[in-house]
């Protein structure tokens, strides 16, 4: 029937239509062999990380399992052996590094989330040497939530501005073309970078209305347009909030093709192409090509002259994998005309199934999981993870996440960020087919482009791939001149290696196939060719790439601030000052007579809107939290539920009164920054005595033997003349405080120096300002407050004659603070003080994975247990299928009650890949 209609549309429109697939024109074949010569010599190798959760508490370990593959098949890879693994703060810093070696494509490893962190939005990396040669768009990058308050950026200049959404448009194959009929996609994205629902109509030059539109999907949407010559074209658009705005449509071409696929049928992409007038005109019975690819290798190409203005091509699925397919028009001298990517589903991804005895379990109770991969006679080993959680108190949204399909067969071939890419892999369904459509029809396609391929040059490679440590350095005399022929020896006193090797005839020596645990300390040795120790060795630091700013929105950006909430935020910033002034000095006694001022964030509208805490005294006499408000506050309307910062989905996750801290029910008043319009109700914000840092559950008593040591801290990359340390004075960054300024938190801790009013420091011993050196430059005594808190490693105070002395007249009279960053800006070159042939050198070896811990609870519950409140409650990132496709696992359950979640993600041996839910409760 669906061909039968095919037909007839074909022969009402006057088509032709071409359903072969041939590579024996010359271009062809040409363009085939140079896709697959490309693809050969610039595999594509991706990273993808399965983590165990999207957020986590000060205190917590993030989990994760890397998968790694290559090439056109999604294959693990072997062309890499290293992977590096970075969770990166919101200023762009990389807090933590892990080296880890793979097996395979395989490895695993872990992040513990220090208490000292700032909350906040973090994102993690992960990326191959390999892969820097696509650049850090390749990069897997992850965004999670470190629970705590939400940070506030204030407009510059403290004033607020209308601002826009950038909306665009996308004609369907690149450009609209007079006198053809064209699908025009459109994508709204609100000042929060994310999509925003829009309507409108589409009028010509005369005024008259030629096309009506609305979004269907996270700010996109589709509408047709037939332009004609002489004729130019605006969109009239009213967004959801009734703002009104108007826009040029893309200027049509007076000569060209329209290129479309439609792509609803299950088995057949239909490719449409149609030339107007003038372009069949001047090129009837020229020759032109096709060409569909996906993921690097050609699995469609046909050719076909010019005889008719329109034609149809019939593109079998079957050919194709699941994943992008890209389909491009050529020319007959090889140049690409018109381009249109779509998404296959070829059904091809591992079967993952999993079942459990019970639907229902208790607490404690042992759970087993059952799983099951083998699709009809299909079977092959496969690696998995696990991670199961305790989703009534884990407030997210499945839309949102990333798993091992999204990411390795969609978000990594696009470019820009994904809204909700997961919702396109959930239930399918026809709508959700027509929204991923429209997705391919407003995002770039970021593998390659042809003209590229098609060229005899190839780029050349900057990085090449790892399959092990390496370490470089070079030997020379204290003059300076390269040593040839030097003997060099690596010893590793952790594990007991020793290895040896000489210098090339440029002074270089490299020392391969290191195996050595994370930071350890390695000693090398070096001596002329006539054993001669007067040498230099000079060790060359890893090259890490720069952070590259993360563009990933935040749900709850605090943006289009009003004056109020300016106010409000300006003032309790300044309270803060002050409080933090307070406990640097002993003050007399003050009655405070002014109400407690809430602090402002984005949940109170910036202290613009009421807010009222719940008595939880007499809350915990009511059975849930919504009787309890209700109850205790008259008036009470409904709102959102907010926990620790996050606004949860769905409903409210399931905590008893002992793990509550506070509750704080916050009636609207006005505009609400996190809907970006009026807000008819409120918000119900509880915060946990865990996020709040007041958990006091008592555990059994532990007997500590061994004696605290407080290591020194490493001033290795100190920039200070007289040696890292060596100062007199010196205060780390984490031992800071909390404050505004950087002259706050010192004051009153440095000795002998105090702080004017704009942060300048002071030698209270000759009233001279100090000057400020950062990393090795010398700034000016009253920069010291340009610099962020969270980004200092450690302050060097100098201040006594002889600390001065060494600088002379290139700093200040009343000496310097000599400030280490965190950031990564170590030199390329690290070398000994003196040339002594010898130097002790920190190493970062591979990370060693920490094994998840699972309580067995093989007895019943005493009094004295401690509650066991986890939130992930088993993590697992080795888990191997047998020869017939099964594997299992067990835990315990938790203390808390609630919907547990199973996700189990991997990949075969096949590059299949595959992602599995499974719930059940615990009552």
């Amino acid at each position: 029937m669906q061909l039968r209609l095919y037909l007839l549309i074909s022969l009402l429109s006057g088509l032709c239509r071409i359903s072969y697939a041939q590579t024996d024109s010359p271009f062809l074949a040409k363009a085939t062999q140079s896709l697959s010569e490309y693809s050969a010599d610039n595999p594509t190798e991706k990273v993808y990380l399965h983590l165990d959760r999207p957020y986590y508490y000060p205190g917590d370990t993030i989990w994760f399992k890397a998968y790694t593959v290559a090439g056109t098949h999604h294959k693990l890879s072997a062309l890499s052996g290293v992977l590096y693994c970075e969770l990166i703060n919101e200023n762009d810093s990389v807090v933590v590094r892990r080296v880890l070696k793979m097996a395979a494509g395989i490895t695993w490893g872990d992040f513990s989330v220090s208490r000292a962190w700032k909350p906040g939005n973090y994102h993690i990396r992960a990326y191959t040497n390999w892969m820097r040669n696509a650049g850090p768009a390749w990069f897997f990058n992850q965004r999670v939530r470190i629970m705590g308050a939400l940070s506030v950026v204030s407009p510059k200049g403290g004033q607020t501005t209308a601002k826009k959404p950038d909306v665009q448009f996308f004609p369907e194959g690149g450009g609209l073309v007079n006198g053809l009929r064209s699908r025009v996609a459109i994508k709204c994205v609100g000042l929060n970078g994310l999509g925003q629902d829009l309507s409108g109509v589409v009028v010509d030059n005369d005024g008259n209305e030629v096309a009506t539109f609305a979004t269907q999907h996270l700010g996109m949407g589709v509408f047709a347009l037939s332009p004609q010559q002489g004729k130019s074209y605006k969109a009239h658009i009213v967004t959801a909030d009734s703002l009104k705005m108007t826009f040029d449509l893309p200027a049509a071409l007076d000569k060209g093709f329209v290129l479309t696929v439609n792509n609803s049928d299950p088995d057949t992409a239909y490719v449409h192409v149609a030339a107007n007038d003038q372009l069949f005109h001047d090129s009837q019975n020229a020759m032109f090509y096709l060409v569909a690819q996906s993921a690097g290798q050609v699995y469609f190409t046909t050719q076909f002259k010019l005889s008719a203005s329109s034609f149809t091509i019939s593109v079998p699925k079957k050919r194709f994998p699941t994943g992008i397919a890209q389909f491009t028009l050529f020319s007959g001298a090889g140049e690409p005309l018109n381009e249109r990517i779509a998404f296959i589903n070829a059904d091809d991804s591992l079967h993952i199934k999993l079942s459990s005895p019970a639907a229902a379990y208790t607490a404690r109770q042992k759970v087993k999981i059952d799983i099951d991969t083998k699709k009809d006679s299909l079977v092959n080993i496969a690696s998995l993870s696990a991670a199961v959680v305790n989703e009534s108190r884990l407030p997210g949204n499945e839309n949102d996440e990333s798993t091992i399909v999204n990411n390795l067969l969609l978000t990594s071939d696009l470019k820009g960020y994904i809204e909700q890419p997961n919702y396109y892999f959930t239930e399918a369904s026809n709508q959700k087919r027509a929204d991923l459509d429209v997705l391919m029809l407003t995002q770039g396609y970021r593998r390659f482009e042809w003209k590229q391929v098609l060229s005899s040059a190839r780029p050349k490679l900057a990085y090449q791939a790892e399959q092990d440590l390496e370490l470089e350095g070079s030997l020379k005399t204290p003059s300076g001149t390269p040593l040839p022929n030097g003997k060099v020896t690596l010893l590793a006193t952790s594990t007991g290696l020793i290895t040896d090797t000489t210098t090339d005839v440029n002074g270089i020596f490299r020392f391969t196939g290191l195996d050595l645990p994370d930071t350890g300390k390695i000693v090398i040795r070096a001596r002329k060719q006539h054993n001669g120790s007067n040498v230099a060795i000079y060790v060359k630091q890893t090259d890490y790439p720069a952070v590259v700013k993360d563009h990933t929105p935040d749900l709850y950006p605090a943006n289009n601030l009003s004056p109020a909430m300016l106010k409000n935020i300006t003032e309790y910033r300044e309270q803060r000052r002050q409080d933090s002034l307070k406990a640097r000095t002993q003050l007399s006694g003050v009655t405070i007579t002014a109400k407690k001022q809430f602090k402002p964030d984005i949940f109170n509208g910036y202290g613009t809107a009421l807010e009222r805490n719940l008595d939880m005294s007499l809350a915990r006499n009511y059975a849930t939290l919504g009787e309890a408000i209700r109850a205790l506050m008259p008036g009470y309307r409904g709102g959102s539920f907010v926990l620790d910062g996050l606004v949860v989905v769905g409903p409210f996750p399931a905590y008893s009164w002992d793990e509550i801290q506070s509750v704080r029910v916050i009636d609207p008043n006005g505009y609400d920054p996190i809907l970006g319009k009026v807000n008819q109700f409120g918000y119900v914000v509880v915060t946990t005595k865990r996020y709040a840092g007041t958990d006091t559950t008592v555990l059994k008593e532990v007997v500590i033997k061994a004696k605290k040591i407080n290591p020194a801290p490493d001033m290795s990359r100190s920039s200070n003349l007289h040696g890292g340390g060596d100062a007199d004075q010196v205060i780390m960054g984490d031992k800071m405080g909390d404050c505004i300024n950087v002259s706050d938190c010192l004051n009153g801790r440095v000795m002998g120096v105090k702080f004017s009013l704009n942060g300048t420091p002071i030698n209270n011993r000759n009233g001279a300002p100090m000057s400020i050196i950062v990393d090795g430059l010398i700034l000016p005594p009253g920069s010291l407050n340009d610099l962020n808190k969270d980004d200092i490693y450690s302050i060097e105070v100098l201040r006594s004659g002889i600390a001065r002395s060494i600088y002379g007249s290139s700093i200040a009279g009343g000496g310097a603070l000599v400030v280490t960053t965190r950031r990564e800006a170590d030199p390329k070159y690290v070398t000994s003080q003196t040339p002594a042939g010898l130097i002790t050198y920190p190493f970062q070896g591979y990370h060693k994975a920490r094994v998840f811990y699972s309580p067995r609870y093989d007895r019943p519950k005493a009094e004295n247990d401690p509650p066991d409140t986890r939130t992930t409650i088993y993590w697992s990132p080795n888990i191997i299928t047998d020869k017939n496709g099964k594997a299992s696992f067990e835990y315990y359950n938790a203390d808390t009650k609630g919907t547990y979640r199973v996700v189990v993600e991997g990949i075969d041996d096949q590059g299949r890949i595959g992602s599995q839910v499974y719930r059940y409760k615990v009552e």
